[in-house]
């Protein structure tokens, strides 16, 4: 799996998350369904989510994932078919 989006570490474990509409807090974002004895909720199928306040995470951070091939750099993401997808905007096809 390649990941890409803003995570954070909350109680020792690495979330994605997304801006809460409250100021000062995030909603962590999981796959996990034991995350519910936690104090997460389900949304959807197998996503679980969490609002938390930004003082209770360790840290915040973006990733961004890059693949090389044949000495250039690549955007990485995974497609929505289940594969890997890769972009370049100076990739030339002939």
């Amino acid at each position: 799996m390649i990941r890409k989006g803003e995570y954070t570490i909350y109680n020792g474990r690495e979330y994605r998350f997304i801006e809460s509409e409250s100021k000062g807090f995030i909603e962590l974002i999981s796959n996990n369904k034991e995350d519910m004895n936690y104090g997460f909720i389900q949304n959807k199928d197998n996503i679980y989510t969490k609002v938390i306040s930004l003082n209770e995470v360790e840290k915040l951070f973006l990733i961004h994932s890059f693949a090389k091939y044949k000495g250039e750099l690549f955007g990485a993401s995974n497609g929505g078919n289940g594969k890997n997808n890769s972009s370049n905007s100076s990739f030339k096809t002939s």
